[in-house]
């Protein structure tokens, strides 16, 4: 795909979030695309030079060797951020709405699993879990959103195989 294409595709995942009344979500995703990604360089001074020049190399694009001799010579790591990519944001959509359909009922099973092990007789029976937005976020407060609506495995494996082939998709 080109970086048109996965615009579009991002595009339609925002719309499908959007409709779906997940604009907490968005706001997540918003946040994470403006922190943009993480990346360690290599800070030094720059070969041949008298005065203060630095360069910052890549630490994944430089080899090991050439890492810890830059560092015995004064070189620094530096944390570095970077704008997403059109693919990077595809991705990261993608993966917003594997988790939330897929691993999130996963994690309410088991929290509801270890909740009944306690066993408390003083305590009411937890019967399930709500996951509430952020207070911070904007959009609509009073929405809560509950996973107990549960899919059955053969739609999971479903569409568990379709966010990969997406995926694949995307990396092409």
């Amino acid at each position: 795909m080109n970086a048109l294409e996965m615009r579009e595709v991002e595009d339609l995942l925002r719309g499908l979030i959007r409709s779906a009344g997940l604009d907490w979500l968005i706001d997540e995703l918003d946040e994470a695309i403006a922190t943009g990604v993480a990346e360690e360089k290599l800070l030094q001074r720059r070969r041949g030079t008298s005065s203060e020049e630095y360069e910052a190399l890549s630490v994944a694009e430089v080899g090991t060797d050439t890492f810890h001799r830059s560092l015995k010579r004064g070189a620094s790591v530096v944390v570095t951020t970077r704008p997403m990519n059109a693919r990077e944001r595809t991705e990261l959509h993608l993966d917003a709405l594997r988790r939330l359909f897929l691993e999130l009922p996963e994690i309410e099973s088991a929290t509801l699993k270890i909740m009944r092990a306690e066993g408390d007789p003083h305590r009411a029976p937890v019967r399930s879990v709500r996951f509430v937005p952020d207070e911070e976020l904007s959009g609509r407060r009073d929405q809560i959103h509950e996973v107990a609506a549960r899919l059955p495995e053969d739609t999971r494996a479903h569409l568990q195989n379709l966010f990969g082939e997406a995926r694949e998709e995307i990396s092409r």
